[in-house]
């Protein structure tokens, strides 16, 4: 009996070595693939395209600064829908919502606003974010690689990585929407190269097995001079 746990422990010991190894590789071709040595020294992002949710279509501009900064603007029933985040507070405006006043994020909005801010892979530098990775095998039809991501605080994302291109496909999180977890799934395509970077051009998020809203990028720059201002607390005209 001794000598079968013995080889069991050993057996398991090899497997867990030979994943490792498999995710390594999978991570490194993950990084070259989508430029993340030079997606490292962008300072800022501008992005400008479109969102349709709730059966209208707006305008939408994201400005990203490092280091997690984020500004988002959206073209909302005839006024401006904006969420800022600056490193560690984040608010909401969106006057056509209810929202006259600038209100100060909640801890789960702030959660996912943090997220969005990261300029870079979600895979990038996850030992010092304190993030463990998991090789939960391939998708279902095989054309992905699937890795598990569990933040510090036991928030957990599940990350496809294409085989063929080693950039992101697709990620599926659980977020807390009016009180009650819900499982997001949104896919990612229509890679573009940005000054040797591969930008993903169209997103699309289904709850339930519904699509709940689809962004497209018109155009992407890099490095342009974003005021401070912008990441602060939204002002009321």
């Amino acid at each position: 009996m001794r000598r079968i746990t013995v080889f069991l422990a050993i057996a398991a010991f090899a497997i867990s070595s030979v994943s490792a190894q498999d995710l390594d590789k999978i991570l490194n071709d993950h990084y070259k693939a989508s430029g993340q040595d030079k997606m490292s020294k962008v300072t800022s992002v501008t992005i400008k395209g479109n969102i349709s949710a709730m059966g209208m279509q707006m305008g939408l501009t994201l400005y990203q600064s490092r280091p997690g900064k984020l500004r988002v603007e959206a073209d909302f029933a005839g006024s401006k829908l904006i969420q800022t985040y600056n490193g560690t507070t984040g608010w909401t405006y969106a006057p056509a919502m209810g929202i006259a006043q600038p209100q100060q994020l909640g801890a789960d909005e702030l959660k996912s606003i943090m997220k969005q801010a990261e300029m870079d892979s979600p895979l990038w530098n996850y030992k010092a974010k304190g993030d463990k990775v998991e090789l939960l095998g391939t998708s279902d039809d095989g054309s992905a690689y699937k890795i598990k991501v569990t933040a510090p605080e036991g928030d957990q994302m599940t990350i496809f990585i294409n085989k063929e291109t080693s950039l992101i496909s697709k990620m599926v999180s659980t977020q807390n929407a009016n009180g009650m977890d819900m499982e997001i799934e949104t896919e990612v395509k229509d890679y573009k190269d940005v000054k040797g970077i591969p930008v993903a051009h169209y997103m699309s998020s289904k709850m339930g097995g519904q699509v709940v809203s689809t962004i497209t990028f018109e155009s992407v720059e890099y490095d342009q001079k974003l005021d401070a201002s912008l990441f602060e607390k939204p002002v009321v005209e």
